[in-house]
Order: structure tokens, then C-alpha cells, then sequence
């Protein structure tokens, strides 16, 4: 039998790479998200509004995410455990939403688990109402909230809790976003920092807000006003807080960038009866939406500056994650974040709790430098329900604080029952 010439070998070989190459490349693509794909609700939309109606609308609706945590410090510290572990609830969040005609939409959200938005449920445990508002639908192109709100800062923080693709908030977002940042991040990095004041996210005050979106393009906007005092709503006689508060986005098919920017007086209980300055700002940049998409990417920057009223003055916070997600089958979703975060002559702030409330303690002012790799796993089942499996490894790149090694597992069911159509 004739043998193959060497060159037709070559020419077959090459050729069937190009094959293999055309036909990866062309499954790859399939994962991609369309350009021409709607874009993303913004999410001030998605809290705010409800569709027009003539007659009143009542649903009952929340979130249940119960799940089981351990951190193993390593090696473990002389005022650290070998391991802790423990069940909790992430979040467990029943709500009630609806509108009053076509031009008065209403939005109460409580919270009952122990976590950043209700740090208090412990030993004095209690439930927070994380949000109460009014939204004026009477001018066009303007909604307007009244009430206590979730502050569009930050897309992290952001998110709602059944679709967040990850169970822990990086760190910056735990000290900036839903934190007063005033003292150095806990052990872990993971429950946010130890003595410091959470707001949750969570304002009281004015915001007029709205989104326009023309086929594969949206654009969004968010202005407001607030006091100042995160949810606690006790201390606003204490030298005249407040917030104003920028927001805007532009979304085109997958691709997605928006910007936020917060400055003001804040008023928290360590600081009693002083207030401090506070400038913050945050950035966040898309490619693909990742309550859904195949293939998505995600990065968020963080930065904020506080004039302390302590001896130490003013403090910096900066911290930023990049996040990469896939589903190779629809069910499946696997993720991969980095994230980083550092402060600079921040105070350090504990607080004991008595009768008549928060203590604060200052200490010397501390610079904390450190590093989080994460890796998740989500199962995505029928109606929103979603199982979650998260390793976090935080290196601390200038403190005497052991390596942290965490686990989180969560199972995150949302609810929702119509009372009045």
C-alpha cells in the first residue's frame, strides 16, 4: 500500500487543529453572552417600583438562608481559637411590598438573623428593619423615596440576597459599604470588623431615582439625601449629620459600568455625642449579568476617607475584588473572586455594651493590609432555591493575625405570597 506523503500528514494535521480550534472556539462562544442581550435591571428599580396598578397590591414576600460556618485560623493566634464553628442564618428576611394606586408604591423589608445588617442579635438580640419606604411615582421620569433605604453604593452590597453569586460580602464591602469602618477588620475578615458600628447599607432619607433602557441600552441615575445615621436613627441632634449621596450607571447588552459617590457628617455611638466627616466612593465595571449568564465577570473598587474626631485623624479604607463565573450546564455555577483590602490610621474602636448604651474605647490608630481568595460553588435548583459551598483563605499582609481558613455552607429560600392583586 502507498504511504502518505509527509507533507499531506502535515496539511491533515494542521488542518484538523484548525477544526478542533474552530469548533472550541465556537462552543466558547456559545457560553458568551449575547450583545444584544437585555440589560440589567438597575437595582433601585428593583426595590422601588412595582408595576402600575388602579387598586391597592399586598405581597408577602422575604428569604431564608440557614447554613453552617467554620474558621480554622492557621496557625491559631494566642487570643484565637484553633477552630469555631457553628449553624446560624445568614439572613432570615420577611418583607411586605405593594403599591397604593398607580402613584404610591410601599417597601418594608425586617431583618432576624445575626449578620452585618443586624450585628445587635445577640445577647440583646432583637430584629432590625433594615428598610421602610415610600416611592412618589407623580413626576415623570422621577421616582421619589421617602423613608429608610438601601443606598446604591456599590454593587456588592447591593444585590439581593437570592441571587448574590457568593455567601460572604468581600471585606471591603464589609468595612466601607455596611460599616462606619472605624476599628480594624475582625480575625477572619469574613464577619466584618470587631467594635465597629454596621449601618447595613441602610440610610434614612430622600432619593429620586429611575432608569431608561432603549433595546440593548440603559442608563440609571440616583440622587439622595440622608441623615447620617445609618439604621439606628437615634443621633441625629448630634452635630447635624448627614449624607448627599450620587449615583449613575450605564448598561449596553452585557457590558456595564456604574459609579457611586457619598460625603457628610456621620453620627455612631462610639463616637457619641462627636460626628465626623466621611467622603467615600465606588466603582464597578460588568461583562455579562450574573444572575444568569453562562460566563460573567465582575469588579468593584472601594474607597473611602474619615476625619475621626479621636486624636489619630483622619483614616483611609480602600479594598477591591475581580470575580469570574461559569455554568458550564444551567444548574451548575462555579466562581472564583480575589479580593483585597487595606486601611490606613484608622481608629481602632471597641465598645462595650451596658444600660446606657455604647462605650467606645480608642486605641492607637492601625494601617491593616490584607488579601482574600474565594471559591464557590452553586446549585441552582427549581424556584430560586439555591445551595451554596464557599472557601475563603485571608492572608494578612502587615499584622500579627494568623492566615484564616473559612467554610460557609448556605441554603437560600426565597418566598413570596400575593395578599392583595
Amino acid at each position: 500500500m502507498k504511504q502518505p506523503s509527509k507533507r499531506r500528514v502535515r496539511w491533515a494535521g494542521v488542518l484538523g487543529a484548525g477544526a478542533l480550534l474552530a469548533t472550541s472556539a465556537t462552543a466558547f462562544a456559545g457560553f458568551m453572552p449575547s450583545m444584544n442581550e437585555k440589560p440589567m435591571p438597575a437595582w433601585t428599580m428593583v426595590y422601588g417600583t412595582e408595576k402600575p396598578q388602579q387598586t391597592p397590591t399586598m405581597l408577602l414576600f422575604g428569604i431564608v438562608q440557614p447554613g453552617y460556618s467554620y474558621i480554622q485560623a492557621s496557625p491559631p493566634g494566642a487570643t484565637n481559637v484553633a477552630g469555631n464553628g457553628q449553624f446560624k442564618f445568614y439572613r432570615l428576611r420577611p418583607g411586605v411590598r405593594g403599591s397604593i394606586g398607580p402613584n404610591i408604591d410601599y417597601y418594608f423589608l425586617a431583618e432576624f438573623g445575626n449578620n452585618p445588617a443586624n450585628p445587635n442579635n445577640g445577647v440583646f438580640g432583637r430584629a432590625h428593619v433594615l428598610d421602610g419606604n415610600v416611592t412618589l411615582n407623580y413626576i415623570p421620569g422621577v421616582h421619589v423615596q421617602v423613608g429608610q433605604m438601601l443606598v446604591p453604593f456599590g454593587e456588592e452590597g447591593l444585590t439581593a440576597a437570592g441571587v448574590l453569586p457568593w455567601v460572604n460580602y468581600s471585606p471591603a464591602t464589609y468595612n466601607i459599604d455596611y460599616s462606619e469602618f472605624a476599628s480594624t477588620p475582625a480575625p477572619n475578615a469574613i464577619a466584618g470588623p470587631s467594635g465597629s458600628v454596621f449601618n447595613g447599607g441602610r440610610e434614612m432619607g430622600v432619593m429620586a431615582f429611575n432608569q431608561f433602557v432603549h433595546g440593548p441600552m440603559a442608563i440609571n441615575y440616583a440622587v439622595g439625601y440622608f441623615n447620617g445615621t445609618a439604621i439606628s436613627q437615634t443621633e441625629s441632634s448630634m452635630h447635624h449629620p448627614d449624607q448627599a449621596f450620587v449615583h449613575g450607571g450605564f448598561d449596553f447588552g452585557p457590558l456595564g459600568i456604574a459609579a457611586s459617590y457619598e460625603a457628610g457628617r456621620q453620627a455612631i455611638a462610639p463616637y457619641a455625642p462627636e460626628s465626623f466627616h466621611q467622603n467615600k466612593y465606588a466603582v464597578d465595571v460588568r461583562f455579562g449579568n450574573y444572575t444568569k449568564d453562562p460566563l460573567w465577570l465582575w469588579y468593584e473598587y472601594q474607597h473611602a476617607n474619615n476625619g475621626q474626631p479621636a486624636a489619630q485623624g483622619n483614616g483611609t479604607a480602600r479594598g477591591w475584588f475581580a470575580a469570574a463565573g461559569f455554568r458550564p450546564v444551567k444548574k451548575f455555577m462555579g466562581v472564583f473572586r480575589y479580593s483585597a483590602y487595606n486601611t490606613e490610621n484608622v481608629d481602632a474602636v471597641s465598645s462595650a455594651t451596658g444600660p446606657t448604651g455604647l462605650l467606645p474605647t480608642f486605641g492607637a490608630a492601625s494601617s491593616v493590609s490584607l488579601n482574600q481568595d474565594s471559591l464557590i460553588g452553586v446549585y441552582l435548583a427549581r424556584k430560586g432555591v439555591r445551595y451554596y459551598v464557599e472557601f475563603d483563605h485571608t492572608t494578612y499582609n502587615n499584622s500579627t493575625s494568623p492566615n484564616d481558613n473559612a467554610v460557609s455552607v448556605m441554603l437560600s429560600v426565597p418566598f413570596g405570597v400575593r395578599l392583595l392583586h
